[in-house]
């Protein structure tokens, strides 16, 4: 905000400036120079070239006004941005949490089948080095079936 206040006031000093720039320009000394300078300087010019400072003018104030409305919207927390985000964070950690659900389901699936399929010389190998399957339910319940979750729905 003080950025937009110093340029109001550069804005103020500048249209201060035309203005006495164009009052310098009747501020003649003698009647001769006066006519002189009347004659010199049609008033139709002149008043065109007031009208573009004018115009030129009002385009900066836009400006500052569209830079004033910028910096007040950007101060404001957006209320719908952050539900929003939330929701999607929401959805994404359950979808995760879904995931890592299949994946246990998955790996204890290998498990029991591998169990099923080893050979018993190489179970009988594995008890003795002291593997974790007397521990692992996924091991020690291989004859039950495999059984996932429902699958969701690809769209």
């Amino acid at each position: 905000m003080n950025v937009i206040k110093t340029w109001r006031v550069a804005l103020i000093i500048m249209l201060c400036a035309a203005i006495g720039m164009t009052a310098s320009a009747y501020r003649v000394e003698s009647p001769k120079a006066s006519r002189e300078a009347t004659e010199a300087q049609d008033t139709v010019h002149l008043e065109r070239r007031i009208s573009l400072l004018e115009q030129r003018f009002y385009s900066v104030e836009t400006s500052i006004n569209r830079l004033e409305q910028q910096a007040t919207l950007s101060q404001r927390p957006s209320v719908t941005q952050s539900n929003g985000r939330e929701m999607e964070v929401n959805l994404l950690r359950a979808e995760m949490e879904t995931l890592r659900r299949r994946i246990l389901e998955i790996e204890c699936g290998l498990l029991k089948l591998d169990e099923r399929t080893m050979m018993p010389a190489a179970r009988e190998a594995r008890k003795k080095a002291g593997a974790s399957s007397s521990t692992d339910p996924c091991r020690l319940y291989s004859e039950s079936p495999v059984q996932l979750s429902t699958r969701p729905s690809v769209n």
